[in-house]
Parts: structure tokens; sequence; C-alpha cells
């Protein structure tokens, strides 16, 4: 009976630990790394999960080349994870990465680490920052 009770409270403390994530302030630029989730501290069904860069094809310091490229990254939204959105970052045209999901705007304000040439970016490398606001 206690190896049951003990196995219990185990579950519980999992089930709480899973369910606490920082928080982000809407708009407030907050940062994500790869795999890292947020959750809005006013409305804890705005989760915010940073899943993946889908594309970077930014040119790397150190190599002239004849377009800037750009970033995809790709959030899940949502507990559930029911909402995904990829937002498309371009060096020199910030404003133009929104989206809008789940009755808010999100804007990729910037993503680290730059490329440079013959260094190779792993996926924990990126860092992106990001902006929501209400609609």
């Amino acid at each position: 009976m206690k190896k049951l009770h003990l196995l219990m409270m185990m579950f519980c403390l999992m089930a709480v630990q899973c369910d606490h994530f920082p928080t982000f302030a809407l708009g407030e630029p907050f940062t994500l790394k790869i795999g890292e989730k947020k959750v809005d501290s006013q409305n804890k069904d705005l989760l915010v999960h940073f899943n993946k860069v889908k594309q970077d094809s930014r040119c790397p310091k150190g190599v002239n080349c004849v377009w800037e490229g750009e970033v995809v990254a790709e959030l899940v939204l949502g507990k559930l994870g029911k909402d995904t959105l990829e937002l498309t970052f371009r060096p020199g045209r910030e404003k133009a990465a929104v989206g809008r999901a789940m009755g808010h705007h999100f804007r990729f304000q910037e993503v680290k680490p730059y490329p440079e040439k013959g260094v190779a970016l792993k996926a924990e490398d990126y860092i992106i920052t990001l902006e929501v606001k209400a609609e």
C-alpha cells in the first residue's frame, strides 16, 4: 500500500511540473530556444512552443550573396498543440514577419545566431525573439 501511495504522489508531482512553464507578457518581446515552451502570464491556454527551424537560408557572414535569405520558424500553439504557425524572418524586413493565430498577433523580431562561413549551426543553437499581442 505504501508503494502505491508513493507511486501516486510521484505521478501527481510530475503532472504539476508538466503544467508549469515560464511565462511571457503580451506586448513584451521574449525569447525561446528550440524545444522551449512559454505560456502567457494572463492566459494559461496561450502556450507557445518553438518547435523547429524549417529553413535557414540567410547569407553567412564572410560570403557575398545575391539574396539576404530568410529563416522560417514553426511554432506550436495551445496546451494541446492544436495550432501551428510558421513565421518567416528576413533580415531588413522584420516588420513583415507577422502571423495570426488563436486570436493573437505574433511578430518574429529576431533570430540568433547569425550564420558564419564555415560554421555549421545546430538546431539547439537557435534562439528566436517573439512578441505576441491580443487582436
